[in-house]
C-alpha cells in the first residue's frame, strides 16, 4: 500500500494481532499500520464507498452465479480512469478468499488472469498487482464524479419497486437487482448519468403505480436531464448509507 500510494487500511474481524514482528516487517509502511480501522462488518466496512470490488480467484460457469463474473485489474483501471471517488478493493481471507455472500456485497468483482491449473495467488501478491495496475491510473487527470453508493441504492430501490408492481417473482426481482448492480459497478456509472437513471426509474414506479390505483389519474411530468440533476439523489435520500472511505 505505501509503494502505491495508498494508506486506508481496514480490516474486518481479523484472527491475528499485529504484534512487532508484522511491525518489522512493514519497514517504513508504519503510518499504515497505525491508521488501521478495525470492523464487525463486511457491510460496515463498505459503507460510504462510491465503487467496491471484490476478489476473487474463481470464476464459475454456471450462468446464474452472478457474484463471480470478475474483471481483470486493467479492465478495472480502464472503467475508473478520470473517474474521481473513492474506490475500495475487498480481498478476502489467504487460504478461502471470499465467500459468495460477501462478494455479491460489492458493486463488481476482480480477479487477476493466471495458470489455469493454479489460479490461486498469496494475498500480498494479489494485492501488489491489483495497486500496481490502480497507481498507474492515479495520474490521470479526474474529469468525471462516480455515482455515490446512495445513487446506486436509489437506482436499484426504484428498479425492484418497478419489478415488484410489475409482478415479477421475488426470486426473478433479486436476480434482476444482483445483475443490474454488476452493470453499474463495471461501468463505473457517473454521478450525472446515475441521477438521471435514477430519476427515470422513479418515474416508471410511480407510473406503475398510478396503474395499480386507477382512481388516481395524474400523469408523471416528463423527465430532463435538468430535473434529475436538480434533484441530486446523493442529498436527497438521506436514509440510506452514510458515506465513508476505504
Amino acid at each position: 500500500m505505501k509503494n502505491f500510494g495508498l494508506s486506508n487500511l481496514q480490516v474486518v474481524n481479523p484472527k491475528a494481532i499485529l504484534g512487532s514482528n508484522g511491525r518489522m516487517r512493514a519497514g517504513h509502511a508504519q503510518d499504515v499500520l497505525d491508521s488501521i480501522v478495525e470492523r464487525t462488518s463486511l457491510e460496515e466496512a463498505l459503507e460510504g464507498l462510491d465503487l467496491s470490488i471484490g476478489t476473487t480467484s474463481q470464476k464459475s460457469y454456471v450462468p446464474s452465479n452472478l457474484a463471480r463474473k470478475p474483471m481483470t485489474p486493467k479492465e478495472l483501471t480502464s472503467i475508473v480512469k478520470r473517474r474521481a471517488g473513492t474506490i475500495g478493493i475487498v480481498f478476502g481471507r489467504e487460504g478461502t478468499g471470499l465467500t459468495n455472500a460477501e462478494l455479491s456485497q460489492c458493486d463488481a468483482t476482480l480477479t487477476i488472469p493466471a495458470n489455469s491449473e493454479y489460479q490461486t495467488l498469496n494475498l500480498s501478491h494479489a494485492a501488489a498487482i491489483v495497486f500496481y495496475e490502480l497507481h498507474n491510473t492515479s495520474r490521470e487527470s479526474a474529469t468525471d464524479k462516480l455515482a455515490s453508493e446512495q445513487v446506486k441504492k436509489t437506482i436499484l430501490r426504484f428498479l425492484s419497486e418497478s419489478a415488484a408492481l410489475s409482478g415479477m417473482r421475488e426470486r426473478d426481482k433479486a436476480l434482476l437487482t444482483k445483475a443490474f448492480r454488476n452493470i453499474l459497478g463495471r461501468s463505473a456509472i457517473r454521478h450525472r448519468e446515475g441521477s438521471l437513471l435514477a430519476e427515470a426509474l422513479r418515474r416508471v414506479s410511480e407510473t406503475l403505480t398510478l396503474v395499480k390505483s386507477p382512481e388516481n389519474s395524474e400523469t408523471p411530468p416528463s423527465l430532463s436531464e435538468s430535473h434529475a440533476e436538480s434533484g441530486d439523489w446523493a442529498r436527497e435520500a438521506p436514509c440510506l448509507s452514510k458515506r465513508r472511505v476505504s
